[in-house]
C-alpha cells in the first residue's frame, strides 16, 4: 500500500530565497506543521507566490491530507466534487468547486515537486477533476431545468445523463494530460434522439443557455478563484455556429467539411460528462472521419503548415533557453505531440493499436507497431515528461497560462529550484540537451526545410538548360541530362492530369530531387525516367501519391523497381493510388506476416464496417491491398513464393467468410431464414489446395441442407427453399466479383457444381451426395480430390467431407480411370495448346500434368496414401514415402519451381505469355528469384523438367 504523502516527499535541493515565507506561514496559518516540512516547503513558497497563497488558505486541510497516500487524497477530492451537483444553492456549489480545485492544485504541485509523484499523476488528476466538475455542474443545471418543468427527471439515472447532452474532452484534457494552469478544450453536442427537450420549440435556446451557464460556472473568477478556463472553439465552424449543436449537424459537418487539424483534435477526444452513452455512440460514428481507411501522407503537409503558422503567430525563434516557449518552441512539447499525432493520423485507420489518446501511450504504440524504434519512443517519452514538468513549474509560480521561460538566470532560477536542480546552469544544460534531441527526431519526420533547400539546387524553369542542373543530372548517372530536364519541365507545365492541381505541383516540386536520386539508383537512369514519365502521364491525380513518395524513400525505390519489372503493379497503382498503403507499413520491411496476423488485420479492418455497402468496399480495399502487398514482397525478395501462396490463399478464404456472413445477414433482412437449414461453401482448385496466386479466381459451390418438407424462408418476402439459396449464391458472387468504386475483388468460377453451368447455382446436400455417387464423371472426382469446405454451418462441413471421402474411396475400374485421365489430357492438349515452354500450366509436362498425377494417385491409391483432399505437394511426398512412385520427390521440387515462376508472372505481368513484352527488369527478377545465371539457362531447365514430368506421368499412369 502507498505510504502517506508526507513520508514520500523529498527536500528541494535549491532554494531561490530564504525560509521567511515558510516561517510566516508556519506561524500564522499552520502552527502545528511538523518541522520536517521546512526543507520541502520553504523552497516551494520562496519560488511560488501562488502555492504559498493556496497553502495559506488551505493550511488545515493540507496538514490533514499529507497524512494520506496521494492517490487517496485525489480520489477523495474527486468523489466530493462528484456530489456537488446535488447542492441546491448555485453560489455554494461554485465556491466548493473552486475550493476543491485549489486543494487539488496545491497537493498535486507539492507531490510533484517533492518527487512523490511524476508529472503524469498531476496531469491525470487535473483532467479527471475537470470531468467531475463538468458533470457536477450539469447535474445542478439539469435539476434546475426539471424544477422549471422543462422535463421530468427519472429515478436511478444521473441528472447530467438525462438531457441527451454529451461533453467531449479534446486535446490534453481528452488525453488525461492537462498542464497545471491549462484551459480545457471541450465540445458539446445534444443527441436529438435522446433529448427530453426536443419537442420544445425553444430547445435550441435552452441548450445554448445551459452551455453558457456551464462555461460561466467553470471559468468565471470570484473571490474563491475559478475552476478551469473553458474553450469551445474546437466545435464545428465556431465563427458561425452556436455553442451547442446536435450530433446530426456535427456529423454532417465533419463528413462534408472536416479538416485535418480537426481530425488531429479528435484523436484524443473522449466523452467526459453528461450522457456518456450518447457520447460513445457519436464517437463510434465519427471513427471513419478521424481514422481514414487509407494512409494519408498529405496530412504531413497540413501539420507542417499548422506548425509554421504557430511559429509565425507566436514569433517562435531559435532554441535558446532564455525566453523559450516550452510548449510551442523548437524542440518543445508541441513538436513531440505533432510527431506522434501525425503518424497516428497517417496509419491509425489501418492500425487500431495506434488509436491512443495520451502522447506517451501513442509513442509506445508507434514502437509496438514498428513505426519508430523503442529507443526513439523511450527518448521522446522521457523528453516529453521532462518538458511537461517544466511547463507545470512555469505555471505553478503564479497560476498563469504561460509557457515561456524567463529571459535571464534570475527569472529561470525558480523553475530550476522547483525542478530540483542544484543550480540554474545544470537546469539550462539539461533543458538544452532535451531540445536538441526532440528537434533531431522531429526533423527526421518533418524535414520540410531540407526538402526546400534540396529542391532549390535543381532548376527546371526557363527556355535553356540550367548548367548546374545539367551537371548535377550527369553526375547522378543520366546519360542525356537535356532530355531529363525537358521531361521534368513538362511536368511543371501541368501537361498531365496528375500535375494540374497547384497542390500536386507543389508536392511534385519537392519530390523531384529525391525521385531523381531513386531513378539514378536504377540500372538505367534514363530508361527509368522514361518509364516514370509514362506512369505519370496515366496517373489520374497526384496529390496523395506525390506526398507518399516525398515522405518515404523505400516506397520511391520500390516504385522504380515496379516500373522496371512489374507493369501489372504499376497499373494497379494507376487504378487506385492507395493500394500502396501497405508498403508504408514498417512491418512490410521487417517481418513476414503470418496467416494469423493477416487474419487479425482483416478482422480489425472489416470489423469496423458501418453497414453492408461499407463492408463490400472495405473487403476490396483490404483484399487488393494485401494482394498488392504480397506481390510487392515477392518482387522485393521479402516474401518467398511458397509464403506468397499461403498468404494469397488465407486472404481469399478470410474475405469469403466475411462477405458470406455479410451477404447472408443482409439477405435475411428481406427474406428471413429457412428454419433449420445449413450452408457450406465448398472450394475447388487453387483455393481448396491453398495454392493461389495474385490473379487466381475462386472456384467454389454453395451447398445447403434444409429439413425434409421445408416450406421456404420466413422473412417479409419469403422464398421457396431452392430459390432462396440460388438467390443467396447470386448475392455472394456479386459481393465477390461485382465492380464497385473500390474495384473488383475476385473473379469467380462455379462451373464445378453438379451438371456444370446447366445446373442450379446452389446445390442441395442430398443432390450433391447423389450426384457424386451416381452421376459424376472421372474428371469431377479428380477435381473433388482436393476439394475443401472453407465455410460451413454446424456439422455440414463434416458431412460434406464424408460424402467426398466415400466418393473418392468407392471401388472403381482402374483401367477405365487410366483411360479417362489420358483422354482428358489429350482433349486439353488439343483444345488449349501451350504457346511456349513458359506456358507452364498447359505445357506438356507442365502444371496440369503434375496435378493429373496427384489426382490420379488419390483416386487410384487413396487408401494407401492416406492424405485425402491434399494439395499436390503432399501427395508427391506420400507417393515417395510409399514407394508407389519413388521419383515423386523430383515432382515435388519441379512443382515448387513451376509454382515460383508462375507466382512471379502473375504478380508482375498483365500478359505473362507475351514473352516479347517482358522487360529486362522482369527477366533479371526472374533469374534472381529462381537462382539461374541467365534466362536461357532457366528456359533450358524448364524444358528438361517438363520432359521429365511427362516421362514420369507415362510411367505412373500406364495405358
Amino acid at each position: 500500500m502507498t505510504a502517506e504523502l508526507i513520508a514520500e516527499l523529498k527536500p528541494v535541493s535549491f532554494n531561490v530565497g530564504t525560509a521567511e515565507d515558510f516561517q510566516t506561514w508556519h506561524r500564522d496559518f499552520a502552527p502545528n506543521a511538523p518541522a520536517a516540512l521546512e526543507p520541502i516547503f520553504a523552497p516551494i513558497f520562496a519560488a511560488s507566490p501562488f502555492l504559498l497563497d493556496c497553502a495559506s488558505k488551505e493550511a488545515d486541510w493540507l496538514l490533514e491530507a499529507l497524512n494520506q497516500p496521494f492517490d487517496a487524497i485525489i480520489e477523495n477530492l474527486l468523489a466530493e466534487t462528484d456530489q456537488l451537483g446535488q447542492l441546491d444553492d448555485e453560489a455554494e456549489m461554485a465556491q466548493a468547486l473552486r475550493q476543491n480545485k485549489r486543494r487539488l492544485a496545491l497537493v498535486s504541485a507539492i507531490a510533484e515537486i517533492g518527487q512523490a509523484t511524476p508529472p503524469a499523476a498531476t496531469t491525470s488528476a487535473l483532467a479527471l477533476f475537470a470531468d467531475r466538475a463538468l458533470d457536477a455542474i450539469l447535474d445542478f443545471l439539469s435539476r434546475d431545468l426539471a424544477a422549471q418543468g422543462k422535463f421530468e427527471l427519472k429515478e436511478g439515472v444521473r441528472p447530467s445523463a438525462q438531457l441527451g447532452v454529451c461533453v467531449f474532452a479534446l486535446g490534453k484534457h481528452g488525453g488525461l494530460e492537462l498542464n497545471y494552469s491549462s484551459d480545457i478544450d471541450i465540445v458539446i453536442f445534444f443527441d436529438p434522439d435522446r433529448s427530453p427537450l426536443i419537442d420544445d420549440p425553444r430547445h435550441a435556446r435552452i441548450y445554448e443557455k445551459l452551455v453558457r451557464q456551464l462555461v460561466a460556472l467553470m471559468q468565471d473568477r470570484d473571490a474563491h478563484g475559478y475552476v478551469f478556463r473553458t474553450d469551445l472553439r474546437l466545435r464545428p465552424d465556431p465563427g458561425s455556429t452556436p455553442a451547442i449543436i446536435s450530433t446530426r449537424a456535427a456529423m454532417t459537418y465533419y463528413e462534408s467539411r472536416g479538416q485535418n487539424w480537426e481530425r488531429a483534435a479528435w484523436i484524443k477526444a473522449r466523452p467526459c460528462a453528461g450522457d456518456m452513452e450518447a457520447g460513445a455512440a457519436f464517437l463510434k460514428e465519427l471513427t471513419p472521419f478521424i481514422w481514414r481507411k487509407h494512409l494519408d501522407y498529405a496530412t504531413i503537409d497540413d501539420i507542417r503548415a499548422i506548425k509554421r503558422q504557430i511559429n509565425v503567430a507566436k514569433n517562435i525563434v531559435g532554441r535558446e533557453v532564455y525566453g523559450h516557449n516550452v510548449k510551442l518552441g523548437f524542440g518543445g512539447i508541441r513538436e513531440i505531440e505533432f510527431f506522434a499525432q501525425t503518424q497516428q493520423l497517417i496509419a491509425g485507420g489501418r492500425e487500431p493499436g495506434l488509436r491512443t489518446r495520451s502522447t506517451a501511450d501513442t509513442l509506445d504504440a508507434l514502437a509496438d507497431c514498428n513505426w519508430i524504434s523503442s529507443k526513439i519512443a523511450d527518448e521522446l517519452e522521457e523528453n516529453y515528461w521532462f518538458l511537461r514538468a517544466v511547463e507545470n513549474r512555469v505555471q505553478m509560480l503564479r497560476d498563469e497560462q504561460t509557457h515561456k521561460l524567463g529571459d535571464n538566470d534570475a527569472a529561470i532560477a525558480p523553475i530550476a529550484s522547483l525542478m530540483n536542480f542544484e543550480d540554474v546552469e545544470s537546469f539550462k544544460r539539461a533543458y538544452q540537451s532535451c531540445l536538441v534531441r526532440v528537434v533531431g527526431h522531429y526533423g527526421e519526420l518533418f524535414s520540410d526545410d531540407g526538402d526546400e533547400q534540396l529542391a532549390h539546387k535543381l532548376v527546371f524553369t526557363g527556355s535553356d538548360d540550367d548548367p548546374d542542373t545539367w551537371q548535377a543530372l550527369s553526375d547522378m548517372g543520366f546519360r542525356d541530362p537535356s532530355s531529363a530536364i525537358t521531361t521534368i519541365k513538362k511536368w511543371h507545365y501541368a501537361s498531365y492530369p496528375a500535375t494540374r492541381a497547384d497542390k500536386a505541383r507543389q508536392n511534385l516540386t519537392a519530390l523531384v530531387p529525391h525521385l531523381l536520386h531513386s531513378l539514378a539508383n536504377a540500372r538505367n537512369a534514363d530508361e527509368a525516367l522514361k518509364l516514370f514519365d509514362i506512369f505519370l502521364s496515366k496517373l489520374p491525380a497526384g496529390v496523395q501519391l506525390f506526398a507518399l513518395l516525398r515522405n518515404n524513400e523505400r516506397l520511391r525505390h520500390l516504385l522504380v523497381d515496379f516500373m522496371a519489372s512489374a507493369p501489372r503493379m504499376t497499373d494497379a497503382i494507376l487504378r487506385r493510388v492507395h493500394i500502396v498503403d501497405g508498403l508504408i507499413d514498417p512491418a512490410f520491411y521487417d517481418e513476414i506476416p503470418t496467416v494469423a496476423a493477416l487474419t487479425q488485420k482483416a478482422n480489425d479492418f472489416l470489423g469496423e464496417a458501418r453497414n453492408y455497402e461499407d463492408l463490400i468496399d472495405r473487403s476490396r480495399i483490404f483484399g487488393q491491398e494485401q494482394i498488392f502487398l504480397t506481390s510487392a514482397g515477392l518482387i522485393a525478395g521479402t516474401v518467398k513464393p511458397e509464403q506468397a501462396t499461403e498468404q494469397f490463399s488465407a486472404l481469399a478464404q478470410n474475405l469469403m467468410e466475411w462477405l458470406f456472413e455479410g451477404v447472408r445477414s443482409e439477405f435475411e433482412k428481406k427474406h428471413g431464414k429457412v428454419p433449420g437449414a445449413q450452408v457450406a461453401l465448398l472450394a475447388f482448385g487453387k483455393l481448396a489446395s491453398a495454392e493461389m496466386s495474385a490473379t487466381s479466381d475462386l472456384d467454389f459451390i454453395l451447398l445447403y441442407d434444409a429439413p425434409e418438407g421445408s416450406d421456404g424462408s420466413d422473412g417479409p418476402r419469403p422464398l421457396e427453399t431452392p430459390h432462396y439459396f440460388t438467390r443467396l449464391t447470386q448475392r455472394l458472387v456479386a459481393a465477390l466479383s461485382a465492380p464497385t468504386a473500390e474495384g473488383v475483388l475476385y473473379d469467380t468460377d462455379m462451373r464445378l457444381r453438379p451438371s456444370g453451368n446447366a445446373g442450379p447455382l446452389a446445390t442441395s446436400f442430398k443432390g450433391f451426395d447423389r450426384y457424386q455417387h451416381k452421376e459424376a464423371w472421372t474428371w469431377e472426382h479428380m477435381a473433388l480430390s482436393r476439394a475443401r469446405a472453407v465455410f460451413a454451418d454446424g456439422d455440414l462441413g463434416e458431412r460434406v467431407h464424408t460424402v467426398i471421402s466415400d466418393a473418392l474411396n468407392a471401388p472403381r475400374d482402374k483401367q477405365k480411370l487410366v483411360d479417362d485421365v489420358w483422354d482428358m489430357r489429350t482433349r486439353i492438349e488439343k483444345d488449349r495448346q501451350a504457346k511456349s515452354v513458359w506456358d507452364l500450366k498447359l505445357a506438356i509436362g507442365g502444371v496440369i500434368d503434375l496435378e493429373f498425377i496427384a489426382q490420379f494417385a488419390q483416386l487410384a491409391y487413396g487408401d494407401q496414401l492416406q492424405v485425402p483432399q491434399a494439395p499436390p505437394k503432399q501427395v508427391f511426398e506420400r507417393l515417395a514415402e510409399t514407394d508407389l512412385l519413388p521419383e515423386a520427390t523430383e515432382l515435388k521440387e519441379i512443382h515448387e519451381e513451376f509454382s515460383a515462376v508462375l507466382q512471379l508472372m502473375s504478380a508482375c505481368l498483365n500478359d505473362p505469355l507475351k514473352i516479347e513484352s517482358w522487360s529486362e527488369g522482369f527477366k533479371e527478377l526472374l533469374i534472381r528469384v529462381t537462382h539461374f545465371p541467365s534466362l536461357d539457362a532457366l528456359e533450358t531447365d524448364l524444358k528438361s523438367k517438363q520432359q521429365r514430368v511427362r516421362a514420369l506421368m507415362e510411367k505412373f499412369i500406364v495405358v
